[in-house]
């Protein structure tokens, strides 16, 4: 069964300001670079050939980072990028749950029940992602790919590779950049 290597971004300057972002992201943080490169070391040995990640400023900060250390290629998904947050995106958690407090509570709580104002669910995220995860699996029977995603879109990826559903989200979500290797094969990625 072929081995899907996925990492996820360091962290961005709005991550430390606790503001949320989807597509076009930020930057990463000098500390969010060092994660990343640490990350790129555990990788040296593994044979991979090209990283996947979405136009996001901190996806292919990420992706090009590891591409480099790893003699790589970058290929721009669009369908991996992060949650759409809609009108939330550039908000602090603060914000929201001053301006939103029973829709925030809803978020935190069941996560799955909730539209961002504008943005998407988290069953739609799960479904444009599972899509593009089946896709670079479909090309890399074989091995040799390594996908950079957003905290919550890898999130969705571990419940469906899990088959946790999206109500245990937040179990799935790390705050720091880590490596996860998972050995998926196209059923693991039907999401039922």
């Amino acid at each position: 069964m072929p081995k899907m290597y996925v990492i996820q971004t360091g962290r961005t300057t709005w991550d430390d300001q606790t503001r949320v972002d989807s597509a076009p992201g930020a930057p990463l943080t000098e500390s969010g670079q060092q994660d990343v490169q640490d990350v790129a070391k555990e990788l040296a040995s593994r044979a991979i050939s090209i990283v996947y990640a979405s136009a996001g400023q901190a996806e292919q900060e990420t992706a090009q980072l590891v591409a480099r250390a790893l003699g790589a290629k970058v290929r721009v998904n669009k369908d991996l990028r992060e949650l759409d947050y809609g009108l939330w995106q550039g908000l602090t958690r603060e914000e929201i749950k001053r301006r939103q407090p029973s829709l925030y509570r809803q978020w935190t709580e069941a996560p799955a029940s909730v539209r961002p104002p504008g943005g998407e669910t988290l069953q739609e995220a799960l479904e444009r992602l599972g899509e593009a995860m089946r896709n670079i699996l479909k090309r890399h029977r074989n091995g040799g790919a390594l996908v950079v995603l957003r905290p919550v879109a890898l999130g969705l990826v571990k419940c469906l590779l899990r088959r946790d559903g999206v109500e245990s989200l937040w179990d799935n979500v790390n705050e720091t950049s880590s490596l996860d290797v998972f050995e998926a094969g196209m059923n693991d990625l039907d999401g039922s």
